[in-house]
């Protein structure tokens, strides 16, 4: 009697221990996409700065520049971020992974506006108003940008495609998203310069093209560090 119940409590015992490795698995990816993201973040404002240095378009004050980067660095990590904890689904990981991105998207977009206008108010730089129209409708531009994003990088994640495949995926979207993003951008605005446009399509276009990377980047590092 005493023999077999052993078993059975050794059986029942099982299950409550597993989830533990998938925690601990699942955690040096988030920390990976998170510094990343950040990173991407940080790049792209710089190319922007690098933009406008060459051009002679930098204003003297670094303040709109680190309103600027607070506004990227968030909506980086947010975006980026919840896509990778899609990447942690190992079942129906395209929807999971689309309806973060789905979600995600405003949401990163509404709290990076917030960051940038409360820190730019915080250091005295003054915002152009926009009529309400325009972010929801960048707002809703963005939702189905990185929710198609999230269903195509999970499904190439999972048939584990090589980077230029997460490459072509950002290229593809930002181009076509961005465009449209560029233009609602810019039909509200008193003049349009060509620096100004190349700044937008810079910024729309480099965000998801860096977001793939860095899914893909992390799962490589994550694959690498596994088999050492």
């Amino acid at each position: 009697m005493t023999e077999t119940s052993k078993p059975l409590e050794a059986s029942n015992a099982a299950p409550s221990a597993a989830p533990q490795p998938a925690l601990e698995s699942a955690l040096p990816k988030i920390l990976r996409v998170a510094w990343m993201s950040i990173a991407l973040g940080i790049t792209i404002e710089l190319l922007l700065v690098m933009l406008a240095a060459f051009t002679g378009t930098q204003g003297d004050s670094p303040k709109p520049f680190l309103a600027d980067l607070a506004g990227k660095v968030s909506w980086a990590f947010l975006v980026c971020v919840g896509l990778a904890f899609g990447t942690l689904a190992r079942k129906l990981r395209e929807a999971m992974m689309g309806t973060i991105g789905l979600l995600a998207a405003p949401a990163a977009f509404t709290a990076a506006k917030a960051v940038h206008k409360g820190l730019g108010q915080a250091l005295g730089v003054v915002s152009p108003g926009v009529a309400l129209v325009i972010p929801l409708l960048i707002a809703g531009l963005k939702a189905a940008e990185y929710g198609i994003l999230g269903v195509i990088l999970g499904r190439i994640s999972k048939q584990g495609r090589g980077v230029g495949s997460y490459l072509a995926v950002g290229l593809g979207l930002g181009l076509t998203f961005g465009s449209a993003i560029v233009w609602a951008l810019t039909r509200k605005m008193a003049t349009v310069g060509v620096l100004d446009v190349v700044g937008m399509g810079i910024n729309e276009v480099l965000f998801p093209i860096g977001c793939s990377l860095v899914i893909y980047a992390s799962d490589a590092m994550g694959q690498r560090l596994a088999k050492t």
